[in-house]
């Protein structure tokens, strides 16, 4: 009986396994939100002690700017993908893809990284070939399934917008495009994630603690600020012009007042009465990170800061879009218990270390004397993070897909991107 118990053990884990490659290509966020934690790894490990055991940092120019593009674009479209297009039934009614069409998006962007491995002993043409290849078909997806709904087509725009600053980004860091410079190109890309931080978390978050707090029987709602929602994100996207145009001190003073325009659509928000929720305190602390962020990379800018600008956006990318994406992840692999989702113990170490490495990150430019310590520190705490975070997302890439995904309950708790923009429509 024995033997016929690990016989019987032995053949489900066998099915467990064949049945993985299928079941990972069931919807978008399974297979990139693992994409993006396993390069969150590598890539920074890479950049960070890369030299240390005899394996250079590939570069764009600069070892750095190829960290800061890994970091962004890469990292960050992967996350991106994964919520998009897992979102794109209930914001746009359109089909996600799935299977052999889903592989082949998750193959372009594996491209993209393989050839900016070596992008400078490379033609310009292959090394860009890749990455707007995978924009094109993720751009594609949301224009068909938004053809004939202006509400929405600011979702396919904007995905085409990012696979164009890519394309600059690269061309630029390699010397190929005279405008913008490698410094305005990542303000560019970083700018565009503050805006989908702004856009998806500023939604997300009230309406998610709204939920929560409903079902706790607690009366009192977050309070919604619709002026500043557009008001702050009227901000970012004139900083982000002023920011092509080379205005440096305007955007830096747009910045600032971004940054307290997205202070003022958190009073209300009710933060502290999740805290002993972490699927919606975990949202609120990323939020978090874009306001005091925005605030002081302005005015590093304009003022002298024991922090650089460059520190400020390490710490602003770390803790808003990183964060913004771990909590977003996180829901998927969540224990559903009705309308209540469970973190286990590795994903909420994952969060607090991702916390911990911007805490430390922060503190670096501050202490001085432990300043190469206080970076390996927070490089060492990023990829503990992110490793647990892949560890623990393993339920969600088995078995049937949620309905909805990054909630619990029945679907239409929450609101879509459109909600800052005037519109509406239920998270995935």
């Amino acid at each position: 009986m024995h033997q016929q118990g690990q016989q019987r053990a032995s053949g489900t884990g066998q099915q467990h396994a064949s049945a993985l490659p299928r079941d990972i290509l069931l919807s978008p966020h399974r297979i990139f939100f693992v994409l993006a934690g396993l390069w969150a790894v590598l890539a920074l490990a890479w950049f960070q002690w890369g030299y240390a055991v005899g394996l250079p940092c590939p570069s764009l120019g600069t070892p750095t700017l190829w960290h800061a593009h890994e970091m962004t674009v890469g990292f960050g479209g992967a996350c991106m993908a994964a919520f998009f297009l897992t979102a794109l039934p209930n914001w746009t009614g359109g089909q996600r893809p799935t299977g052999a069409g889903l592989a082949g998006l998750a193959v372009l962007w594996l491209a993209a990284r393989a050839v900016l491995i070596g992008a400078e002993g490379l033609p310009l043409w292959l090394v860009l070939a890749p990455g707007l290849a995978f924009y094109t078909g993720f751009t594609a997806i949301f224009a068909r399934a938004v053809r004939g709904r202006w509400d929405r087509a600011f979702l396919p725009l904007a995905i085409a917008f990012l696979g164009l600053a890519d394309a600059a980004f690269v061309a630029s860091s390699l010397g190929a495009l005279a405008w913008p410079d490698p410094a305005a190109a990542t303000r560019v890309l970083v700018l565009f994630f503050t805006i989908k931080v702004s856009v998806i978390a500023g939604g997300m978050t009230p309406a998610f603690t709204a939920n929560h707090l409903r079902q706790s029987d607690n009366a009192r709602a977050p309070r919604l600020r619709p002026w500043a929602d557009r008001l702050g994100l009227a901000l970012l996207l004139a900083a982000l012009i002023a920011t092509l145009a080379g205005w440096a001190q305007a955007s830096a003073a747009l910045l600032i007042a971004a940054g307290l325009a997205q202070l003022a659509r958190m009073v209300g928000w009710r933060s502290w009465a999740v805290r002993g929720y972490a699927p919606a305190a975990m949202l609120h602390l990323a939020f978090a990170w874009l306001p005091l962020g925005l605030v002081l990379t302005g005015a590093a800018t304009l003022v002298p800061l024991p922090w650089h600008a460059a520190d400020t956006i390490h710490v602003m990318m770390m803790g808003a879009m990183a964060g913004l994406a771990l909590s977003i992840a996180s829901r998927a692999a969540a224990r559903r218990a009705g309308t209540v989702l469970h973190l286990g113990p590795v994903l909420l170490l994952a969060y607090g270390a991702i916390w911990a490495a911007v805490l430390a990150r922060m503190a670096a430019p501050v202490w001085l004397g432990a300043y190469t310590g206080l970076l390996s520190l927070a490089a060492g705490l990023w990829c503990i993070g992110w490793a647990a975070f892949v560890l623990g997302y393993g339920p969600a890439l088995r078995g049937p897909v949620p309905r909805p995904v990054f909630n619990a309950g029945p679907a239409g708790h929450g609101h879509g991107p459109g909600r800052a923009m005037g519109g509406a429509a239920p998270w995935s």
